[in-house]
């Protein structure tokens, strides 16, 4: 959903932008969560993904022409998103991908919660 936002015509720069959540899925596993989130314009330097305590933050910067487009459709946004992460998840093993526009979280689950096959010994 869009935040507030300014007027959306004219030339916007990065500190007139407005942001908004990207469409996002959520995914677990036995293995663990994995979040795939739709950033169209923006580029792996411009990405910041961080986890601080239980929160996962995503945060996009989308790189704007340096003049106005003739003939304008759409309005380019920034974009950012939280999760409150499980207990159960490692969150100093997240991995990510950001490939064509679509970023790909993978988080484990801890050790501790993983299910694990006991063997049975018999006398």
């Amino acid at each position: 959903m869009p935040t507030e936002s300014h007027d959306t015509r004219g030339i916007r720069d990065d500190a007139t932008a407005h942001t908004v959540t990207p469409v996002t899925d959520v995914f677990e596993t036995e293995l663990g969560c994995t979040i795939i989130a739709e950033l169209p314009g923006v580029a792996p330097d411009r990405l910041e993904l961080s986890a601080e305590r239980d929160t996962l933050t995503i945060r996009g910067r989308v790189s704007r022409p340096p003049r106005p487009p003739q003939h304008r459709e759409f309005d380019l946004a920034d974009y950012a998103q939280s999760f409150v992460l499980s207990e159960d998840l490692d969150t100093t093993q997240i991995r990510a991908l950001l490939k064509d526009g679509v970023l790909r979280i993978t988080i484990p689950k801890s050790e501790t919660v993983k299910a694990r096959r006991i063997q049975i010994q018999s006398e």
